[in-house]
């Protein structure tokens, strides 16, 4: 496994962990004054799988993903695993 397919399923994962969290706290939020934008645009996202996210959400759980795969780098971990660094084009 590379370290972007790494990445891919971590965002995965964590997108999952957020969507079961917003599920909890939307059922007990009803009515406690979050704005109906941020609140439709949530429960949208809550039933959208990661792959079918936009490329915008789906960076975001990148970005958690990125800090998990850095914290496992910095603890060996990786390496110990065999996942390569990729180079990416900018």
């Amino acid at each position: 496994m590379t370290e972007d397919q790494l990445i891919e399923a971590l965002a995965d994962l964590e997108h999952d962990r957020w969507a079961r969290w917003q599920r909890y706290l939307h059922g007990k939020c009803v009515g406690h004054g979050i704005p109906d934008d941020l609140w439709l645009r949530w429960e949208r996202q809550i039933a959208t799988p990661y792959a079918d996210l936009v490329e915008r959400e789906k960076e975001s759980d990148r970005k958690e993903a990125r800090r998990t795969v850095g914290l496992l780098r910095e603890l060996g971990l990786l390496k110990e695993i065999g996942v390569p660094r990729e180079t990416r084009a900018l």
